[in-house]
C-alpha cells in the first residue's frame, strides 16, 4: 500500500487499520476527524486516510479563522 503522509498502517485480526502519526485538536475531534482508521483493503484505507487527511487540514484552516473572530 502506496503510504499516506501523517498516518502508519497496521493489519490487526485480518483487517487493515491505519493511526494518525500526530494529534488532533479537540476542534478536529468534535469535527469528525478520527485518530483511527479500519479498512477491509488497501485501497479502501488510502482513500479514507487521504479524506480524513484532507478534513484535518481544513478544519486546521477553519479553527484558526474562529480564533481570529
Amino acid at each position: 500500500m502506496p503510504p499516506v503522509f501523517g498516518w502508519r498502517n497496521d493489519v490487526l485480526d485480518n483487517a487493515l487499520v491505519a493511526r494518525r502519526v500526530h494529534s488532533l485538536s479537540d476542534y478536529q475531534m468534535l469535527n469528525g476527524c478520527l485518530e483511527e482508521i479500519t479498512a477491509g483493503d488497501e485501497g479502501e484505507l488510502w482513500l479514507l486516510c487521504d479524506a480524513q487527511t484532507r478534513l484535518a487540514e481544513r478544519l486546521t484552516v477553519a479553527e484558526a479563522v474562529r480564533n481570529r473572530l
